[in-house]
């Protein structure tokens, strides 16, 4: 995945990243995140990176994303392709990596404007 295109996407999409970090083993980073918001995973590069990695969003017992990303997946992209995801509350998340594999790879969360909840 090239950043070119992820920034792209941020101009597109009305979207503000508001998290990005490389990890080669396992790790945790508090992030503040607010309700009423919709949020989306990206996987910024991967290319020389582990084939999967493991990824949580959680706040004490309350889990706002959890999977398996599969990075060299056969079609090219990988999977789940940018998924988005919501909190309950407002408040500090620890986002929670975990590379299956040896690797880089730099993962983002940006928030997506002109989304809200309430309307659901």
């Amino acid at each position: 995945m090239q950043i070119f295109y992820f920034v792209s996407e941020d101009v597109i999409k009305r979207s503000k990243t508001i998290f990005a970090v490389s990890v080669s083993e396992e790790s945790e980073f508090a992030v503040y995140l607010t309700n009423d918001t919709k949020y989306e995973l990206w996987v910024l590069d991967f290319y020389s990176g582990p084939e999967r990695i493991n990824v949580s969003v959680k706040k004490d017992s309350h889990t706002a994303f959890e999977d398996t990303f599969i990075l060299m997946h056969p079609e090219g992209d990988y999977l789940p392709y940018h998924p988005d995801f919501t909190v309950k509350e407002n408040g500090t998340y620890q986002v929670h990596m975990k590379p299956l594999d040896s690797g880089d790879v730099r993962i983002g969360i940006r928030k997506i404007h002109g989304f809200s909840t309430s309307f659901i």
